[in-house]
C-alpha cells in the first residue's frame, strides 16, 4: 500500500513521528504537513518528515488519499471536517487521539463514516515536538481501532492494513472502552506521577534519585495537552483515581499497623505486574 499524498494535520512527536516512518518505509509519495508555526514546520521538512509545509488545511488536505489529525483532542473533529472537503473522496480520515468517546460522539454528527474511523497509537513520550520526533516510534505499538458502527468493513480493513504496514499492531475496542481501559493504563499515572512530583519540598529535592525521575517523568509532559485529555475522559479518569486512592488506603493501614507481611504482599503484587509487562515488552 502506497500512499500518494498524505496529510498530517500538527507534526509534533506523533504527527512527525508518522511521517518519518512513513518516508522510510517508502509508504507515502508525498506528505504534506499542516501546522500554526511555519518555522516548525521547517523543522519537519530539514527532518525529512513531510515534504511540503502549510498552515491552511485545505491546502494541505487537497486530493490527499489519508489524513491523519494529530492536534489536541477538542479540535480533532473540526480539523477533520476542513480536511474532508478538499480530500479525495476516498480518503481515510483517522487521528492519534488518546480519548475517543467525544471524538466519535461528534464524528458521527459531523464526519462521513465512510470515510473517519477513529485510531490511537499507543505510543509516544513526555517531550513535545518534531524535533524529538523517530521513525520507528510505531514499531511494535499498539494502535487501538475504534470504529463507528456505521462504518463500512472496508475502511475498518483499510484502517488496521495501514497501521500494520507502519510496524504496528492493532486491536478493535468501543470508544467506552477504549476510554475506560486508558483511563487507567495511561491517564492515571499522568496523574499520580504530576502528584508525585508537586508533593515533593523543594528542600528534599537535592535528595531525589533515579527512582524519583523515573517515576516523575511524565509530569514533563505538556500540561495543556493533559487538560484537555483529562476534560474530555473525566469521568473514566475520576474513578481510575478513586480506585487507586482505595489501594493507597490498603497501604496506609498496613504501615499504620505495622504490618510488613501485608506490606511485602503489596510490593510483590506491584512487582509481578510490572515485570510481567516487561518480560511481555522485550519478548515482543
Amino acid at each position: 500500500m502506497v500512499w500518494q499524498r498524505v496529510c498530517i494535520i500538527g507534526v509534533g512527536l506523533l504527527g512527525g513521528s508518522i511521517g518519518l516512518a512513513l518516508k522510510r518505509k517508502r509508504l507515502a509519495n508525498h506528505v504534506v504537513g499542516v501546522g500554526r508555526s511555519i518555522t516548525k514546520l521547517d523543522t519537519a521538512i530539514q527532518r525529512g518528515a513531510i515534504d511540503q509545509a502549510t498552515d491552511d488545511i485545505l491546502v494541505g488536505a487537497k486530493d490527499a488519499d489519508l489524513v491523519i489529525a494529530c492536534t489536541p483532542v477538542q479540535s480533532i473533529v473540526d480539523s477533520l471536517l476542513v480536511a474532508s472537503s478538499v480530500a479525495s473522496p476516498t480518503a481515510i480520515l483517522t487521528d492519534v487521539g488518546s480519548t475517543k468517546s467525544t471524538i466519535i460522539r461528534d464524528a458521527v454528527l459531523k464526519l462521513s463514516p465512510n470515510n473517519y474511523i477513529g485510531s490511537h497509537p499507543i505510543a509516544g513520550g513526555h517531550h513535545s515536538g518534531v524535533e524529538h520526533a523517530v521513525g520507528n516510534l510505531l514499531d511494535g505499538a499498539l494502535v487501538v481501532v475504534t470504529p463507528m458502527e456505521q462504518n463500512p468493513q472496508s475502511l475498518v480493513d483499510r484502517t488496521i492494513k495501514f497501521w500494520e504496514s507502519m510496524g504496528s499492531r492493532t486491536c478493535l475496542l468501543g470508544p467506552k472502552e477504549h476510554d475506560e481501559a486508558l483511563a487507567i493504563s495511561s491517564h492515571l499515572p499522568h496523574m499520580v506521577s504530576a502528584a508525585l512530583a508537586s508533593s515533593t519540598p523543594a528542600e528534599i529535592l537535592q535528595f531525589v534519585g533515579k527512582g524519583w525521575m523515573d517515576t516523575t517523568r511524565i509530569a514533563s509532559s505538556n500540561s495543556q495537552l493533559w487538560r484537555q485529555i483529562l476534560e474530555e475522559n473525566h469521568s473514566p479518569a475520576l474513578q481510575a483515581l478513586k480506585k487507586f486512592a482505595t489501594i493507597c488506603q490498603t497501604w496506609i493501614e498496613a504501615l499504620e499497623g505495622s504490618d510488613f507481611d501485608r506490606v511485602e504482599q503489596l510490593l510483590q503484587a506491584g512487582k509481578a505486574t510490572r515485570d510481567a509487562v516487561a518480560n511481555r515488552h522485550l519478548s515482543g
